[in-house]
Parts: C-alpha cells; structure tokens; sequence
C-alpha cells in the first residue's frame, strides 16, 4: 500500500498521538528550560515521564502506520 493512503486511512489516530506527543515535548522543554525553579525531584518525575509517553507514542505510531488497527 502507498504511505499516504494509509495515513489518510488513519489520520484521526495518528493525529492524537502527535497531540500527545507534542503536548509532552512541550512540557518537557518547558521544565527544562525552568530547571532551577522547580524541585530536583519533581523535575526528574516529569523528565521521566515525559520521556516514556515520547517513546511510546513514537512506537504507536509506528505501529499504527505499519500494521494498522482494523485491517
């Protein structure tokens, strides 16, 4: 199948993985560049966190794109 087809096929469940994924990349820049306000802890909780919804967004995303949710 051709990619774009199969992105138009899915795009609502791509777009809310991008949404969540550009939501925890802009919480993530947005505590690192106030690093020295925060507390340590609550910095490395959010850094972590923001981190694994990063990393599994990317793999839906992948995994949505290569073998789909329906088909």
């Amino acid at each position: 199948m051709d990619l774009w087809f199969i992105i138009k096929e899915r795009y609502m469940l791509l777009s809310v993985l991008l949404i969540i994924m550009f939501v925890s990349l802009f919480l993530l820049l947005a505590i690192w560049k106030n690093y020295s306000d925060v507390p340590r802890s609550l910095t490395v909780i959010i850094i972590i966190i923001c981190t694994v919804i990063i990393a599994l967004s990317i793999f839906a995303l992948v995994f949505a794109v290569s073998f789909g949710y329906n088909s």
